[in-house]
């Protein structure tokens, strides 16, 4: 459950650099204690039937091919309309060199049983479908994927916007307190989670740049467990969302150099 939601999380980050266009909006989100927090998400603009890779790897250039090719087979394996107004679908997915599919996470349902039923099946491309089509020479052996679908009754591409707004901390978390050792052990500790739907960072997930003393281990694991945030959104729905935290321990850089001149 964790791996698919870390997936998931790394889904909704990376389609707003896919994306067809992109457009900044600032979000003001009022806190229950009545503080105003101001973020900025972005709106998302995709048409028709789309794969697009979400992988931070260059493909080849024989890759753009392939995958609009792939498109087109999922279309057709589809074969049925989205409805007008169109209903939407949208799944993240690992596309696998041998040209299939491999955990298929529907991100957004078209509530439309028969269509999505349709888009279930269209997505398990098995190894000994006819429709499956290996990919070109010097593809990744694992690529992650964005699959959106949806078509006007009269075969025109629809266009959905999406609007994603980031995970952003409370400003009034309470301030962390070093610990003695600290002092005479400066260090800046980068941390990697996933803040969740409930505004917490999944501890049990997270991970140090270098977790190499564990003194602050357990000392950045309990502060990032008491941090708040505003949980980062997709169309509205509250999901989980990667996130990079920096936590200085001991005196800063600054007046190190100060004292040491």
């Amino acid at each position: 459950m964790r791996r698919a939601l870390a997936l998931f999380a790394l889904l909704i980050c990376a389609f707003s650099a896919r994306a067809d266009s992109q457009q900044a909006l600032a979000q003001k989100v009022i806190l229950p204690g009545g503080v105003t927090v101001a973020r900025a998400c972005d709106q998302l603009v995709s048409e028709g039937v789309q794969l697009s890779s979400i992988d931070d790897r260059a493909l080849p250039p024989q890759g753009a091919d392939y995958l609009a090719a792939l498109s087109q087979t999922i279309a057709r394996r589809v074969g049925l309309r989205a409805g007008d107004p169109p209903r939407t679908a949208m799944y993240g997915a690992m596309l696998m060199r041998d040209g299939t599919f491999a955990h298929q996470i529907p991100i957004m349902r078209s509530d439309r049983r028969e269509l999505d039923m349709r888009v279930d099946e269209a997505l398990a491309i098995s190894t000994s479908d006819p429709d499956r089509v290996a990919a070109p020479p010097g593809m990744p052996d694992t690529l992650r994927v964005l699959v959106t679908i949806g078509i006007h009754e009269d075969g025109s591409p629809f266009v959905a916007t999406h609007v994603r707004c980031p995970a952003v901390a409370f400003p009034d978390n309470p301030k962390r307190a070093d610990p003695a050792w600290a002092a005479g052990h400066p260090r800046t500790v980068i941390i990697r989670g996933v803040v969740m739907p409930g505004g917490r960072v999944d501890t049990a997930t997270a991970q140090l740049d270098d977790p190499s003393d564990d003194r602050y281990v357990t000392a950045a694991m309990s502060s990032i467990a008491q941090m708040r945030f505003v949980p980062a959104e997709f169309d509205g729905v509250k999901i989980p969302a990667p996130i990079e935290i920096v936590l200085p321990f001991g005196p800063a850089e600054s007046e190190e150099t100060a004292d040491n001149p």
